[in-house]
């Protein structure tokens, strides 16, 4: 089955993080026939491990889960899950490792190959479930590998860096309570004014530190004509530091000079590229790293060497919007850069 067969059944199949089932029952299914060490990781985590005889393990990991959102470009293979769509690519991610694969045995890879399909990337915790369990430890790869489509990048190009090439994410909360009369009466303590004086001050500190720290969504009260009892934020830290993350978190923390208080839980630290690896792939150097944040981190905190890259995906709308889409030919450059990487022996001995 080619990559575009495997992207269009995926697609329809949208489910959400951990909640993969019908997602994982056809990449088994496709896995069965491969010769491959197959094992189930938690509920839908999948780990498919191909023994060549080599000293170390190249991984390559897909993403498994969807959106909670609709699809606007009327697609004959569009999801049959009411409120899940695969808006972000993982449905060409998985596509490509699948076809990836099927094609490996007769590639005389110089590496064994694990190939990584993991759910919940979207939420907290997707990728700790991979990396804490003992099926993932009994194989435990030297190298992990991930390609994510980006629109806006020159299409079928590869592209990388050194160093951070992806943002560290954290879910940032601020809370603050007032009194909840009619709002004729006196004023007393008053979430909306304390909510309005923290935003205009993180606002204001976001430009002097140079960092990013937004709300998406803030919500309170349930009457125009009532003081709210509670007003709060709801948002998002991006940092490709330590230092910038206090930073963000100082910020936040502000809170408490308003009289409200403050969550700030991480996503994940920020993707960084291993300098060898990245020299040795061959992909065109990205300028930048970007605010987008993923969970790969974690197999670098885990202790394996990880790139990174981007498949260009050219002039198609931004990911995570109700039409994203792309050009399935590009899949197949994904495909052909796995196999190359395996067959190259100074990136297998890359320890």
């Amino acid at each position: 089955m080619t990559a575009k067969e495997h992207r269009h059944n995926l697609h329809v199949l949208a489910e959400d993080g951990f909640c993969e089932f019908e997602t994982k029952k056809y990449i088994m299914d496709a896995l069965k026939p491969l010769g491959c060490e197959l094992y189930e990781v938690g509920a839908t985590g999948i780990i498919a491990y191909f023994d060549f005889g080599k000293s170390t393990v190249s991984a390559f990991r897909a993403e498994m889960d969807a959106l909670p959102t609709g699809r606007k470009t009327g697609i004959d293979f569009a999801s049959e899950s009411t409120g899940f769509a695969h808006m972000c690519g993982h449905d060409g991610h998985m596509a490509m490792l699948l076809d990836f694969a099927g094609r490996i045995s007769s590639e005389s890879p110089t590496c064994n190959v694990m190939c990584v399909f993991q759910p919940a990337e979207e939420k907290r915790g997707g990728a700790e479930s991979i990396v804490f369990s003992e099926e993932y430890e009994r194989h435990r790869p030297e190298r992990m590998f991930a390609i994510h489509l980006m629109p806006k990048l020159e299409k079928g190009r590869l592209f990388s860096r050194a160093g951070a090439i992806c943002a560290g994410s954290s879910e940032v909360k601020a809370t603050f309570f007032g009194d909840a009369v009619h709002i004729t009466e006196p004023r007393r303590a008053d979430a909306i004014g304390k909510a309005a004086e923290f935003y205009l001050a993180v606002m204001a500190g976001t430009e002097k530190d140079n960092v990013f720290l937004r709300f998406g969504m803030m919500s309170g009260g349930t009457a125009g004509n009532i003081t709210p009892e509670k007003v709060e934020f709801s948002g998002t830290a991006r940092y490709f530091s330590s230092r910038e993350r206090r930073k963000c978190e100082a910020l936040l923390s502000s809170a408490k000079n308003y009289g409200g208080d403050y969550v700030f839980t991480d996503y994940a630290p920020p993707v960084v590229n291993d300098k060898t690896l990245f020299r040795l792939s061959g992909c065109e150097k990205l300028p930048s790293p970007v605010l987008c944040a993923d969970d790969f981190s974690v197999y670098g905190k885990r202790g394996a060497k990880t790139l990174y890259m981007f498949l260009g995906a050219g002039n198609v709308p931004p990911l995570h919007s109700p039409d994203f889409d792309f050009d399935e030919a590009v899949l197949s450059v994904g495909t052909e850069k796995f196999i190359a990487l395996c067959k190259n022996e100074k990136i297998s001995s890359t320890i």
